[in-house]
């Protein structure tokens, strides 16, 4: 059997198995709701961090499909930032990307937020990204499987709007077992989705000395459209909290 056939195979979501990254999911839509709460001015991102991880614990989920990623102000223009002693300030952008793993099935999700009212480049940056994932959303909505196809839809967007060097990574991948399986969402991907694949849509846009969005959900494929397992609103307005 060879390797190719082996992710085909793999990426295929039984109902089982979809059922226990549908359940990853929820219980990391509980962590973030409670992460909200706990944001203050002048708390770190390593608090912040190791809050997630407890709340994992709490809910029965401390196996975490990677370390979670808190980024504040800054810090988010930094794709894989590691939350630091960095504290948190109004008028930040927070980045949260984190997920778990029930009975090994993970889950995977971003969510950017401003810690009190963003400025207008914050705002048109959010709206830009929001704007890429719909864009990219959409394209699948029409039953479009060539993963390259859909990458470049969100990709040529964000270009053409903010310049070229400001999104560095692929639209997304595959998830299952392990946080990064087969198929890619990347300029040059040849995959083909299949019907019955779990993959995260997140583009993202990153300005060094500024800060970042990414947005994150994760999506089933299905055979003429998709269905988003991610049930956390991602509109401008709820990307606003109450800075205190």
């Amino acid at each position: 059997m060879n390797t190719k056939l082996i992710h085909e195979v793999r990426a295929v979501k039984s109902k089982k198995e979809l059922e226990n990254i549908i359940k990853a999911q929820r219980i990391a839509e509980r962590v973030l709701e409670d992460v909200k709460k706990e944001l203050h001015i002048g708390v770190k991102e390593l608090e912040i961090a190791n809050f997630i991880k407890n709340s994992f614990v709490k809910y029965g989920a401390p196996i975490l499909s990677f370390p979670p990623i808190v980024a504040f102000g800054k810090n988010s223009a930094n794709i894989h930032h590691e939350p630091s002693e960095s504290k948190l300030k109004k008028g930040d952008t927070v980045m949260f990307d984190f997920g778990t793993t029930v009975n090994h099935y993970c889950s995977d999700m971003t969510r950017t937020f401003f810690f009190g009212e963003p400025n207008a480049k914050q705002k048109k940056i959010y709206l830009g990204v929001l704007k890429a994932t719909e864009l990219a959303m959409a394209k699948i909505a029409k039953g479009e499987k060539k993963a390259g196809v859909v990458d470049s839809t969100a990709r040529n967007f964000l270009k053409k709007n903010f310049g070229p060097k400001n999104f560095q990574h692929g639209l997304g991948h595959g998830v299952g077992t392990v946080i990064h399986e087969w198929p890619n969402f990347k300029p040059k991907s040849t995959d083909i989705l299949p019907v019955g694949c779990v993959m995260t849509i997140e583009p993202g846009l990153y300005f060094k000395n500024f800060g970042g969005v990414r947005i994150e959900d994760m999506i089933l494929i299905t055979k003429n459209s998709y269905t988003n397992l991610t049930k956390v609103p991602k509109d401008l307005k709820s990307a606003i909290l109450k800075a205190e």
